[in-house]
Parts: structure tokens; sequence; C-alpha cells
């Protein structure tokens, strides 16, 4: 077993296949060059994506589950905050949810999406007061951490906020004396989350939906046998969006109307590393929505990687938040945008946000990708040279080795983070070397065969 921040490697399993390669939005962060595949943690953002891709589940997602269990079992004042992406998870059972950990032991349970109604406060309160060109949204770990690795450029645009799950925290901390000095376990949707709670130095327990889903799968229990147990905060309203795509934007516009046509919603790791590759130039050219709302993961965090819903429809997910939203408008009377109601509601917002209590700074580890040395056109020619390269027709571009270019694996080379061996044309030409070398003899020995042949039967001849 190997280890990395988000996820052990299990070598056993592993076939050297690089389809964790082909899925890495970075790259470089896995090493190929061996057997089995390893990873670069310093280059490594967490997004997930090659523990989806593993297919031989040779990459197993680290969480606190086990740790969290003991701190209980061991009676030790925990409690706990609850992602919105639960609704979707536990489809009509998150609040049996709830029941099932006050039955472990933990004390009190409060809700994410109530952060996440801070967090978008916080954003309007920089944006009214900085008018800021541009602000990235940054409730995504694997997002933040890509900028402040890849694209340190982008780091003053980042939200300078917490995320909703740090916002609660600091809520309870601040507002919830009682329960200042408990641990506190966080049921997640995502493995880099432990990553953020390193680096703001809040969060104990990064327990992930998927390794409470499996918990009760292998020990059959039924979600349904505890009883609904309400949240021990304020509930929150249209913040509940936010495990689903453009979530963010749809809070937001409750506090600032019309504000969804100066953002744009792009999530996938299909689009948003390009998107967030170019955002800089875009910058230059004034070009830039005001609010960029942004996930990693295709189906947001209601399928995120500490999630077992990656194979599920969209559709299917954002049935049961929605669901979710209408009630808890209902609750709050705020449907067809009641203004006494919303009035009302955002003052019970402001009871918990606090100038200056929720800011955020990050750090730019762009110095980490130093370990990657960028090869002259010399040594490039050299590396493709060595990869039976000897032409422009030759650089396929075919991705079968993991990367998107020819160009990419052979950095990668260059770094001996790969080998010639896994490129697609460097093993179908040594095949038809091969093939030439053994036709040629045959050839050889169909020709001495016949000369021997021929010297038998002189030999024949003069007996």
């Amino acid at each position: 077993m190997r280890e990395n921040i988000f996820f052990t490697i299990d070598e056993d399993k592993c076939v050297n296949c690089h389809q964790c390669i082909a899925a890495c939005s970075t790259k470089f962060a896995n090493n190929g060059i061996n057997d089995v595949i390893e990873v670069l943690t310093e280059l490594c953002i967490g997004c997930g994506e090659c523990i989806k891709a593993c297919s031989h589940d040779a990459r197993i997602p680290i969480d606190d589950f086990d740790s969290a269990m003991i701190a209980l079992e061991q009676k030790e004042k925990v409690i706990a905050i609850v992602a919105p992406a639960v609704a979707s998870n536990f489809p009509n059972q998150h609040l049996n949810l709830n029941g099932w950990l006050k039955s472990k032991g933990v004390e009190a349970i409060f809700d994410v999406s109530f952060g996440a109604e801070l967090t978008v406060k916080s954003y309007v309160e920089h944006i009214q007061q900085n008018n800021p060109k541009l602000v990235i949204a940054q409730p995504c770990p694997a997002l933040v951490r890509y900028i402040q690795i890849y694209k340190p450029e982008l780091i003053p645009y980042l939200a300078p906020a917490d995320s909703p799950m740090v916002h609660i925290m600091k809520m309870i901390k601040h507002f919830y004396p009682a329960y200042k000095n408990h641990k506190i376990l966080v049921v997640s949707p995502c493995v880099a989350k432990k990553i953020e709670f390193e680096e703001t130095g809040i969060g104990d327990f990064n327990v992930t939906i998927s390794k409470i889903q499996n918990h009760f799968n292998e020990n059959n229990i039924h979600l349904e046998s505890f009883p609904e147990f309400d949240f021990d905060n304020d509930p929150a309203e249209r913040a509940v969006l936010f495990s689903s795509p453009g979530g963010l934007i749809e809070t937001a516009e409750r506090m600032v109307p019309g504000i969804r046509y100066q953002s744009r919603k792009i999530e996938g790791p299909h689009s948003i590393y390009k998107y967030l590759g170019e955002l800089n130039i875009q910058l230059e050219k004034g070009m830039t929505p005001l609010l960029v709302d942004c996930l990693n993961c295709e189906l947001g965090c209601n399928g995120g990687t500490g999630t077992n819903n990656h194979d599920k429809s969209l559709d299917e997910l954002e049935y049961y938040i929605n669901q979710r939203k209408v009630e808890a408008q209902n609750k709050h009377k705020t449907v067809k945008n009641n203004d006494v109601a919303i009035v009302q509601y955002e003052q019970l917002i402001n009871k918990y946000w606090e100038k200056g209590l929720y800011d955020r700074k990050y750090e730019d580890l762009s110095s980490n990708t130093k370990i990657i040395k960028i090869p002259t056109e010399n040594q490039l020619q050299e590396i493709y040279f060595s990869m039976n390269k000897h032409k422009e027709s030759d650089h396929k571009n075919c991705s079968s080795c993991g990367y998107d270019s020819c160009e990419i694996m052979a950095t990668a080379i260059f770094n001996k983070l790969n080998k010639n061996e896994n490129c697609h044309h460097f093993l179908h030409e040594e095949l038809n070397d091969k093939t030439e070398e053994v036709n040629n003899q045959k050839d050889e020995i169909i020709t001495n065969s016949e000369a021997i042949l021929s010297l038998i039967n002189k030999i024949r001849q003069l007996v």
C-alpha cells in the first residue's frame, strides 16, 4: 500500500493501465515509470478523478471514519456538521442520518447549508465593499489547490472568505460557546476537504458519505430504523442547493437580484481547468464575469469523490436537492421572492455574520511545480528520437499513453515520470522492427536450408 494525502494505492490491484494519468487534470502528479503508478503529492490537487477512473479499485479514498468512530467510542466530546449533499445521497433520510449520528454519541449536529448562506453573505460583502473585477468561488478545495499550485496569478481573485464548511465551524466556535472545544466530525462528499481543514486549522474528522454508506451496507444498518433529528442550528433557505452546480448563484440572487447575469456557472474536469487556464487572458481583455461559480465534479458535490453517486443521473441527484429547497422556502415563506420574508431571513443571517470572522487567505504553492523541468527543443528532439518519432507524422497525439499530446508524454519521460515502452507509436515501431528482423532471419534460414539441401543432393550423386 502507498499513501498520499487523498487516497491509498493498492499495489496488488494496480495494473499500470494509465487510466489514472488519462483522468488526471494535472498529468504530472502521476509517476508511470514503474509497474505501479505513484503519486507526487505536492502536485496532486485531490480532485479524485483518478479514483473514479480506476476500474481495478486500486485507488482507495482516505477519510477519517475509523478515527471518528474510535473518538466516539472513547466518549470524546464530538459534534457534527453535515454537507447539503446528504439530501441526494440519503434520499428522504438525511434527518435519519442525524439520528444515527446521535446514536453514536454525537452531541449536536449542524447543517453546512447554513454555512453556505453565510458564505454568500461574505461574497456579497466583498463585492459591495471592494468592487473586485472577478470573484472565483472557493467551496471546492480541489480548485483552490489547483489555483494555488498551477495558476497563482488567480489567487487575488479567489473569494477571500472561507468555504461553507469552515463558515459553519467558525460560527459554532464563535456563537455556540458550549461546543467551542468539541471535536468536529464533518460528513463530507469530498476527499479533498481534509487538506482544506489542515490549511485553515479547523475541522477534525473528514468522514466521507461513501464510507458511511459502505459501513451501513457491510453491517446491515437501515437508516429508517433511526429517528429523525433536526439540525441544532437555524435552518438554511435556498443555500440547501449549494451541493448542486449553480447553487451558489441561485442563493446570491436572493441577496443581489440580477447577479446571475453577471455570473458564470461551470463545472466538470473537462471544462473547468481549460477555463481557469485561460481566465487571466480574459481578465486582461475585460471579458470575465463578476462571479465564477465553479466545481471540479461534473455532478457537483452530490456526486463528489467521497460519494457513491458517480454513475447516477444528474436529474435524480438534483431532484432530492430541489425537493429540499421547496421545503426550506415554504418554511421561511420566501416562495415567489416574498420581500418581507426575505428581509426577515437576511436579518437571521446577519445575526451569525461578523466582519473579519470568516476571512480566508491563500498560500502560493507554485514552487511545488519546480520539480518538473521543461525540456529544451533539442532535448525534446532527443526524446522523440528515442521514442522512434523521426518525422512529423510520427506524432500521433493519440493519448493512449494517458497524456493529451506527444509533447506532454515526452516531458514526462524527460522528468523520469514515464518511459518509452508506454508509448503506442514506440511499441508499434518496435514490433515492426522485430517483425522485419524475424522475416530477415526466416529468409536467411530458408536460403541456408536450400544451400544445405543442394549440398546433400550433390553428395548423394557422388555416392
